[in-house]
């Protein structure tokens, strides 16, 4: 017995197509939204290990504090990603990344 394929419809096809391209994109965007957090995330671990001090924490041995932070872009496979870097008052302190 020969069985009969089904031709696929347009409509199908134009489904298929939009499910791929909302992966990708949901894939991406997820994607970019941790690695953002990441890099966040150890601009502050890396303040924190340069000052050696909790937020709000003040001595009399240094007259350098946190001082908020600052915007960058990068540019990666998953699109420019803008994040936060963090700083101190003194402008001593530089993240390795």
């Amino acid at each position: 017995m020969a069985r009969k394929v089904a031709p696929i419809t347009e409509q199908y096809q134009h489904f298929v197509r939009e499910l791929k391209e909302s992966f990708w994109g949901d894939l991406y965007q997820g994607g970019q939204q941790a690695l953002k957090q990441i890099l966040e995330a150890e601009s502050e671990r890396e303040r924190q290990r340069y000052l050696m001090r909790d937020a709000y924490e003040r001595r009399a041995d240094t007259a350098d504090y946190r001082n908020g932070s600052y915007e960058r872009e990068i540019v990666t496979r998953l699109g420019t990603i803008r994040f936060r870097v963090a700083r101190t008052r003194q402008r001593a302190f530089l993240p390795r990344r």
